[in-house]
């Protein structure tokens, strides 16, 4: 048995949450989009973190599903 680490929507926006991020579960991951990308505006120091996050994920050990890849690539 092949044990995969496995990024979804909900385990995305929990990390983003945690960083402090404005979003919540119920928003759709465009909305996560945009809220997460308007944040950065307002706040540019939080960047490093949201991009430590995202290269955190995108290990080769890791699988991300890839509507969060999507959003994944617009913060870069």
């Amino acid at each position: 048995m092949m044990i995969v680490d496995l990024i979804d929507e909900v385990d995305f926006k929990e990390k983003l949450i945690a960083l402090g991020a404005p979003v919540t579960q119920e928003q759709n991951l465009l909305e996560v989009q945009t809220t997460v990308l308007s944040w950065l505006k307002a706040y540019p120091e939080q960047t490093p973190f949201v991009k430590d996050l995202c290269m955190e994920m995108q290990k080769d050990t890791t699988t991300v599903l890839p509507e969060v890849s999507s959003v994944i690539a617009a913060f870069a």
